[in-house]
């Protein structure tokens, strides 16, 4: 196949690719978003606060199961990416996480529905790896962060509409809807089948022998040594107000569910109608600018709504956050897509994304104890300070007249 016929062929697979990870997304938060903690606590054999208690925390364990199954998963997922392709990866993988999805099926043992939900995470642990360094090796180079946005608008729109949908149509049962589920996810099995081989992996750019491939790893991954702390320190300042952002929103602003509700769903929808444009911005104008705007503002508005509370600017200050988080997501997966090597990138998103799933992890545990030993306030003051750390750390690192890093090497 020609040079021209790849790109027109990789054009006309574009869509396609980003409806693989969509409907992946879609199925996980459907599934373990928002069924299993209504689903799970009926399977008690009696109802009772006893039992509901220990269905509780076996919904809280299937989930955290699943998310610990592909956090752990991504490195190994991401080198099986850069060695064997992503063709021959999904092949097997999304197969295995059918298989696990299917479990919650077929039976009501807490055990085989935690199998389950570790099989689903190992099966979707080479999913983002695949998708992300097929679209990014296949762009223009000053395409990649509008790439990247779209990949991100993908996942946000298929997480949160499965999120939606299933809890519009919770009350036609669990079995059907679970069975509708994996008839949606053959989608992307059948959608695996149809990649090319010759978009799995340019072999000029394949590094030969899983032994070259390790090292090369390990030398690119102590190149980049410099962002895996941001990496961390991203996801940890914001999934520190998880446990307390309701209880806060609730008692300061006077929000009930359904309006804190409606207040997500707007940060949600500012942030993924702006990624894409923002991210062709990025291309044009560079990271800079794009990573210390968005880090300084987002600071700022956790300060303003933690000690200005005014309940008529809580909009304005969460439709500014969905601007800033516009800023942040397309120009630092972009900064990462310019500074990963394509023979190893897969591997390379894979151990990033692991540090960044870490920080998702940590954060709750760390913000909730900062509020309940010194107030709600303390976890805003210190996801605010994280966040201006960053936007300085960028602005340090970043050089003033390119806005790219100085160098590819941090040696």
């Amino acid at each position: 196949m020609g040079n021209g016929h790849r790109e027109a062929y990789f054009r006309r697979f574009y869509w396609i690719l980003l409806s693989l990870i969509g409907s992946v997304e879609f199925v996980r938060g459907a599934m373990f978003i928002a069924l299993v903690p209504i689903y799970v606590p009926h399977l008690a054999p009696v109802y009772t606060p006893h039992h509901l208690r220990i269905t509780v925390f076996l919904s809280g364990a299937i989930i955290s199961a699943m998310y610990g199954a592909d956090t752990l998963a991504k490195p190994s997922a991401g080198w099986l990416v850069d060695y064997f392709g992503p063709r021959r990866t999904l092949l097997i993988s999304l197969p295995c996480a059918l298989l696990g999805l299917s479990a919650f099926l077929w039976s009501r043992s807490g055990a085989v529905l935690l199998l389950g939900a570790i099989l689903f995470g190992l099966g979707c642990a080479p999913v983002w790896p695949a998708v992300v360094s097929t679209l990014v090796e296949h762009s223009p180079s000053d395409e990649q962060a509008g790439t990247l946005s779209s990949i991100f608008v993908a996942w946000l729109l298929g997480m949160g509409s499965g999120f939606v949908l299933i809890n519009l149509l919770f009350h036609l049962g669990p079995r059907f809807l679970i069975t509708v589920l994996l008839c949606i996810f053959c989608i992307p099995v059948l959608m695996a089948f149809n990649i090319r081989k010759w978009i799995s992996r340019k072999r000029a750019n394949r590094v030969s022998g899983p032994r070259r491939h390790l090292i090369q790893t390990i030398r690119e991954v102590w190149n980049l040594r410099v962002l895996l702390p941001g990496a961390f320190a991203q996801t940890l300042a914001i999934s520190m107000l998880v446990p307390l952002l309701f209880p806060f929103i609730r008692g300061v602003y006077g929000l009930d569910q359904t309006a804190y509700g409606f207040l997500i769903l707007v940060v949600g929808a500012i942030t993924i109608a702006l990624m894409v444009p923002v991210g062709k911005l990025v291309d044009r104008l560079g990271y800079r600018l794009f990573l210390v705007t968005g880090f300084f503002l987002a600071g700022a508005l956790l300060l303003a709504i933690s000690r200005y509370p005014k309940p008529l600017l809580i909009y304005p200050y969460c439709i500014l956050l969905g601007i800033s988080y516009a800023f942040i997501l397309p120009s630092w997966n972009g900064l990462l897509a310019h500074l990963m090597p394509s023979s190893v990138r897969g591997s390379l998103y894979s151990i990033f994304m692991s540090i960044d799933g870490l920080g998702m992890a940590l954060g709750p545990v760390v913000g909730g104890k900062l509020g309940d030993t010194y107030g709600f306030h303390s976890t805003f003051a210190a996801s605010a300070t994280i966040l201006f750390a960053m936007a300085v750390f960028y602005l340090l690192l970043l050089s003033r007249r390119t806005s790219e890093i100085p160098s590819r090497r941090f040696n």
